[in-house]
C-alpha cells in the first residue's frame, strides 16, 4: 500500500511527501513508481489519480470532496488557516467526457429535468465553466418563518450570513456586495422606467454579474503555489467508511477512472461535490447506516427544489421609449448590473405569496417574425455547428428554443437591416468573448416599448420531490440517481398572481401594463415547469436532528467530523441560483473549521 501524506499538522514550510510501501508482495519496481509519484507530487499540487500506485492511502487534516468554486474556496481558505488539505475531483483540468457521464442517469423526467450533463461539469471549477455569471443572494423574506410556505423554517437568519457577502463577491470577482440600486452611487434612474416608485413592487432589486467567473481558470494557480493543498484529479469518491460506533468517518473510498482504489483519511471531511452527488455519495454509503449515512429521519434525498421559470405576458410601457432601462448598466467598477421586478418583502407576508422576480428579455430570438437583423444574427451563430464554442449547452438551447430553423427568414432580416447587423456583430464580438469582463448578454431596443417578461420565482418545498437510488450503477460501481423532480399548485400560484400584482401596481401609476402571450397563464406555467440547473434541497439544514439532516454548523446530524457545503443543505430556494450562497455557506463553514483546528481540534 503507498500512503501519501499531505503535510504535517502544524507545519507551515512544505511538507516532505512520505512514502509508505507494504510488504504484501510489492515489486522494486512498483516501489520505485510509487516513489516517483510521491516526489512529483512534492513539486506539483496537482495530481493525476490513474498515476498513483495501488492502494493509495491520502492523509491530510481537511478532505475536501469536490472542486467546484465551493470546494476551491474551501481549500484555500483552510490552507490559509494552515490546514493541509486533500481537494478530490472526478474531473480533471479539461472536460472529459468519461468523467462527466459518471454523473448522467435515465431515471429522470425530461419534461422537468434537464439532462445532468448540461446541468453539472466535473472539472476543475464545476459548474462555474458553464454558467453565465449571474450573482446575488437570497433574500431576507427567504429567511423569515414564513407559515404559508410549508417546511421552510431555516435555523440560519440572514443576518447571520449577510457579513460573508462582500468577502464572496470578491471571489466571484462581481464588485461590491450592494444589491439596491439606491445604494449605489452615480445613477440617476433607479427604476426601470421614469417615475415609477418603490412600493409594494420594487424596481430597484438588481443582480451582478461576475467575468463570468471560471473559479478552475481563476484560482489554479493559486491552487498549485500552496504548501498545503493537493488537488487529485479523475478520483471519484465512491463510499463514506464510518467506524464501529457509525460517528465518525474513518475513512473515504474513491476509484479513479482506471478503477485504481484510493483511501482518503483526515480529521475532517467536507463533501462539495454538487447537491444531488454529495446526495448520492450519502445515499450510497449504507453500511453501517440503512438508507444513507445522515437518514436517520428520513429527510436525506428529499425536498429537491429548483425554481419555476419561463415568459408568460410581454410589458407594454407607457412612457418615452428612451427612457426604459432594458439592458444592462454598470457600476463605477465595471460590474454589470441587471433589474428586476420584485416585491417588498412585508407585501410578500401580506399576499402570502411566494418569492418571485421577473426582467425584461429579447423576443423569442428563433422566432423570424421579430424582423430584427442583430437577433437573427444570433440566432443563426447559436444554432450553427460553432455555437457550442458561443454558449455552454444549456444557455444555447434556452437561447434558440425548439422548432424547425427558418434559415432563409432570418438572413432577410439581416438583409433588411444590413448597416446595424453588421455593426453589432463586431462589437457585440468583443465585448462577449474577447473582454476580460464579458457582457452577459444584449438587448434589442424596442421603439414600441414592449419587452418580453422573464419570470422566476421559488420552488416551494416538497418532501415528496426527491432522488433516490437506482438499482443501476456507473462504470465504477456506484448506484445512480433516480431524479423524481415535482412542482406543486402552490408553484404555479405564486407566479400567475406575481403577474396581477405588477399588471395592477403599471396600471395604478400609468407606466403601463401586463399582455399575456399564452391563453391559458396558469397551465402555461404548470406545464412548462422544469428545472434542474439550480439544484437546492435533499440535506436541508436544521436544528433537530428529526427535521433534517446537517445542523446549523453543516456537520451530519450525528457526526462532527463530516460536512456538507453544497446547494443540497438549501431548506427554500429564495428566487436567486444558487452559486452566491453556495460560497456565502462555504466561507462561514471555512471559518467554523478553522475555528475548531485553533482548538486543538485535529486528531
Amino acid at each position: 500500500m503507498t500512503t501519501i501524506v499531505t503535510g504535517s499538522p502544524g507545519r507551515r514550510d512544505r511538507p516532505d511527501v512520505r512514502l509508505l510501501v507494504s510488504s504484501r508482495g510489492s515489486s522494486l519496481a512498483a516501489a520505485a513508481a510509487a516513489r516517483n509519484i510521491a516526489n512529483n507530487d512534492s513539486q506539483q499540487m496537482l495530481i493525476d489519480a490513474n498515476r498513483l500506485g495501488d492502494d493509495t492511502e491520502i492523509r491530510s487534516d481537511v478532505t475536501v470532496v469536490g472542486a467546484g468554486p465551493a470546494g476551491i474556496v474551501m481549500a484555500l481558505e483552510l490552507a490559509a488557516g494552515g490546514l493541509d488539505v486533500a481537494l478530490v475531483d472526478s474531473g480533471g483540468t479539461r472536460y472529459s467526457k468519461a468523467a462527466q457521464q459518471l454523473g448522467d442517469t435515465p431515471h429522470l423526467d425530461p419534461r422537468r429535468h434537464a439532462p445532468m450533463s448540461e446541468c453539472t461539469r466535473r472539472q476543475l471549477g464545476g459548474a462555474t465553466v458553464i454558467w453565465g455569471g449571474r450573482c446575488l443572494p437570497f433574500d431576507p423574506v427567504d429567511f423569515d418563518e414564513r407559515e404559508f410556505v410549508p417546511h421552510s423554517r431555516w435555523p440560519v437568519t440572514y443576518d447571520e450570513l449577510r457579513p460573508f457577502f462582500q468577502r464572496t463577491c470578491d471571489y466571484f470577482v462581481c464588485g461590491r456586495s450592494e444589491f439596491d440600486l439606491h445604494r449605489i452611487e452615480g445613477v440617476e434612474q433607479t427604476s426601470i422606467v421614469p417615475r415609477l416608485p418603490d412600493a409594494e413592487v420594487l424596481t430597484s432589486s438588481l443582480e451582478r454579474w461576475s467575468l463570468p467567473t471560471n473559479f478552475g481558470r481563476e484560482y489554479g494557480s493559486d491552487l498549485e503555489r500552496s504548501d498545503r493543498i493537493k488537488v487529485y484529479t479523475g478520483l471519484t469518491c465512491t463510499e463514506i467508511e464510518t467506524d464501529a460506533s457509525g460517528s465518525r468517518v474513518a475513512a473515504l473510498h474513491g476509484k479513479s477512472l482506471a478503477g485504481k482504489p484510493v483511501t482518503l483519511r483526515s480529521s475532517r471531511y467536507v463533501l462539495s461535490c454538487g447537491t444531488l452527488e454529495t446526495t448520492r455519495l450519502l445515499l450510497a454509503s449504507d453500511r453501517r447506516h440503512p438508507g444513507g449515512i445522515g437518514n436517520h429521519s428520513d429527510h436525506l434525498g428529499r425536498y429537491y427544489m429548483g425554481h419555476i421559470s419561463g415568459r408568460a405576458a410581454r410589458v407594454r410601457f407607457t412612457t418615452p421609449p428612451r427612457e426604459t432601462v432594458f439592458g444592462f448598466d454598470r457600476d463605477t467598477d465595471g460590474v454589470y448590473l441587471r433589474r428586476r421586478f420584485s416585491f417588498a418583502r412585508e407585501f410578500l407576508h401580506e399576499q402570502r405569496l411566494t418569492n418571485v422576480v421577473a426582467w425584461l428579455v429579447n423576443p423569442e430570438i428563433g422566432d423570424p417574425s421579430h424582423r430584427n437583423g442583430m437577433l437573427s444574427f444570433a440566432y443563426l451563430a447559436l444554432s450553427s455547428r460553432l455555437g457550442k464554442y458561443f454558449a455552454s449547452d444549456a444557455i444555447r438551447k434556452a437561447a434558440i428554443g425548439e422548432g424547425r430553423p427558418a434559415a432563409m427568414a432570418h438572413l432577410a432580416n439581416m438583409l433588411r437591416d444590413p448597416f446595424r447587423t453588421l455593426a453589432f456583430m463586431p462589437t457585440f464580438g468583443y465585448k462577449r468573448f474577447v473582454a476580460r469582463r464579458k457582457i452577459p448578454g444584449f438587448f434589442i431596443y424596442s421603439s414600441s416599448n414592449t419587452y418580453m417578461l422573464h419570470y422566476h420565482g421559488e420552488q416551494v418545498p416538497n418532501p415528496q420531490s426527491r432522488v433516490s437510488l437506482a438499482d443501476d450503477t456507473d462504470r465504477l460501481g456506484l448506484r445512480r440517481l433516480k431524479i423524481d423532480l415535482r412542482f406543486l399548485p402552490q408553484d404555479v400560484d405564486g407566479i400567475v398572481r406575481a403577474h396581477r400584482h405588477w399588471d395592477a401596481f403599471l396600471r395604478r401609476h400609468g407606466r403601463g401594463s401586463l399582455e399575456y402571450v399564452v391563453d391559458d397563464v396558469e397551465g402555461h406555467v404548470r406545464d412548462n415547469a422544469a428545472d434542474g440547473f439550480h439544484q437546492a434541497g435533499t440535506t436541508r439544514m436544521s436544528r433537530e436532528p428529526a427535521d433534517g439532516v446537517v445542523t446549523p454548523d453543516c456537520n451530519v446530524h450525528g457526526f462532527e467530523d463530516l460536512f456538507v457545503n453544497s446547494g443540497s443543505i438549501f431548506v427554500t430556494s429564495g428566487q436567486a441560483n444558487s452559486t452566491f450562497m453556495i460560497l456565502v455557506f462555504a466561507l462561514r463553514l471555512a471559518d467554523h473549521l478553522k475555528r475548531l483546528a485553533s482548538r486543538g481540534g485535529r486528531r
